[in-house]
């Protein structure tokens, strides 16, 4: 197995690409612990996953104590952290003239300050502990293209996912001395509780088809199984990086 004896945090593991990526640790070895706000779809993932030890702990990673306490709690339970996944991340779509500061706050809280928080306490225990781990954030096509709904965009949503894409370059790089991987997932349109409405649309479908190459819509595992790839020691050369999952779209 390739993350036999390996501890993973997967945040927003609740539902969606955070399911997916918690069931391929679990499949190929690893304790997964799941923070998330969402304990019912949270307790639905953990019956999921194969293997034993797994867990979840509830933690809103917009609040620094919160976060600790979760990485605490693992060191103490585990004995350590080998793999972060920052996923959990929420997305609006409001006209850019009506925006209001509390949205624009939450989203950047979320998408943003979250990694920040999570990459932070689980570096220094990797540190502290002799870790040469590995983090992956979870990023969008859309930071790096902006789609247009009806006119309509997500500036906020944008912004954030942008900033992650920086973010985890400069982790990877400041963190590449203490031999910690910082890599991301840049995921295009995925069947996940936030594209279920839009994918529920014969309009909205042809719409994406027009754009995907490959003519498929992403599924959870697909994202699995490119961050089981970037948890494992297959891309033990690899940091700084973004794989784009996104069946061709941004290569039009």
């Amino acid at each position: 197995m390739r993350l036999a004896g390996k501890v993973a945090i997967v945040t927003g593991g609740g539902s969606g690409n955070g399911r997916g990526i918690a069931q391929k640790f679990a499949a190929e070895g690893a304790k997964v612990v799941i923070g998330d706000i969402n304990e019912g779809g949270s307790q639905e993932t953990l019956n999921l996953l194969k293997g034993n030890g797994h867990s979840f702990m509830r933690t809103d990673v917009t609040k620094k104590e919160e976060v600790d306490n979760l990485v605490g709690q693992v060191v103490d339970k585990y004995g350590g952290v080998h793999i972060l996944v920052n996923n959990a991340g929420i997305v609006a779509f409001t006209p850019f003239l009506e925006l209001e500061e509390e949205e624009w706050d939450r989203v950047f809280d979320v998408n943003l300050k979250g990694p920040f928080f999570c990459s932070q306490a689980v570096a220094r225990e990797m540190i502290r502990l002799g870790i040469h781990g590995s983090i992956i954030n979870i990023t969008s096509v859309e930071a790096m293209i902006v789609v247009s709904s009806s006119g309509h965009c997500q500036p906020h949503y944008n912004a954030s996912k942008g900033g992650l894409e920086m973010l985890n370059k400069a982790m990877a790089l400041e963190l590449s001395s203490a031999k910690i991987r910082v890599n991301a997932i840049a995921p295009g349109v995925v069947e996940t509780p936030f594209t279920e409405n839009a994918l529920k649309n014969p309009q909205a479908m042809s719409w994406i088809m027009d754009r995907v190459p490959l003519k498929r819509v992403g599924q959870p595992q697909d994202i699995g199984n490119a961050a089981c790839f970037l948890a494992s020691d297959e891309s033990d050369y690899i940091t700084g990086a973004t794989i784009v999952i996104d069946g061709g779209w941004v290569i039009q």
